[in-house]
């Protein structure tokens, strides 16, 4: 038997959708619009930076910073809109607060929160966020603040920090340039599953000469092959404090990712927080007829 057909067959279009905050996906919806598969990628939320001491020109004139947050991880999952639930929960995580600064009491400093993780349908995509910097534990021009930079996130997880290694705070000397700590490591990429940088580690300068102590530390890229920048993000450099004047103590930020494969857009998401908070992450769901 043989049957002829007639009529147009319209295609639609791939769609991306781009969600920055929490939400419920239909796959039923699109499947009668005539979308057959999905590819999504998470990133998660980029750790918040650790709270320092500014003792404002007083005391032992330290204006020490807290570590950089670690940047959060990448997954790529692809698959059929039939084998998805109903009702799909898409989780965005937010990028971790700042930690409390003091003006003199290390012990009234806290850590910078974690980012947090950004899921689709629970386990079927999922990117854990950045770990937050470590506080200033010691007020003191000569000896370690600790103040040691966040570990980055992964994908395929959603236990923050288990990405690459923060940065380490150097040692202090009260003319400078004391001996240096070590920079954020950087993230990887395999095209499935990327690591956050790591975040620097913090640094200690001197009110009012502006006298750098010792510098802050970088921050570590971000799912880095140099073989495939599409997911690749930047750590962040050393910067200056306006206040005491002095330079390149604020660490750099651990690298998180970016969505550029499916949205075509070189937002980069998940980065650590330098003096802030954490960056947000994303969920980007890209749709075909297969």
């Amino acid at each position: 038997m043989r049957f002829e057909l007639s009529g147009t067959l319209v295609v639609p279009s791939p769609l991306v959708i781009t969600a920055l905050a929490n939400q419920t996906f239909d796959p039923s919806y699109y499947i009668d619009r005539g979308y057959t598969a999905f590819e999504v990628i998470c990133i998660g939320g980029g750790g918040g930076a650790g709270g320092g001491i500014d003792t404002a020109n007083t005391g032992t004139l330290a204006r020490s910073f807290g570590g950089a947050g670690g940047g959060g991880g990448i997954q790529r999952v692809s698959g059929l809109l039939s084998g998805l639930p109903p009702s799909v929960p898409v989780v965005v995580g937010p990028g971790g607060t700042k930690g409390t600064d003091d003006s003199s009491n290390p012990a009234s400093t806290t850590h910078g929160a974690n980012g947090g993780p950004s899921t689709f349908n629970g386990t079927t995509c999922r990117a854990s966020g950045g770990q937050g910097g470590r506080r200033v534990q010691v007020n003191s021009l000569t000896s370690s603040s600790l103040a040691d930079g966040g570990a980055g996130g992964s994908g395929g997880s959603t236990t923050a920090g288990d990405g690459a290694a923060g940065g380490t705070a150097g040692i202090p000397t009260s003319t400078g340039p004391g001996t240096a700590g070590t920079s954020g490591a950087d993230g990887t990429w395999d095209g499935v599953i990327g690591i956050g940088g790591g975040g620097g580690g913090g640094g200690v300068g001197k009110y009012p000469s502006g006298v750098v102590c010792v510098a802050a530390t970088n921050g570590g890229r971000g799912a880095y092959n140099p073989s495939d920048l599409s997911a690749y993000a930047a750590g962040g450099v050393p910067g200056p404090d306006p206040a005491s004047g002095a330079a390149t103590i604020t660490p750099g930020r651990g690298g998180g990712a970016k969505a550029a494969l499916l949205s075509n857009a070189p937002t980069i998401y998940g980065s650590g927080g330098e003096t802030g908070p954490g960056s947000s992450g994303v969920v980007v769901i890209r749709l075909t007829t297969g």
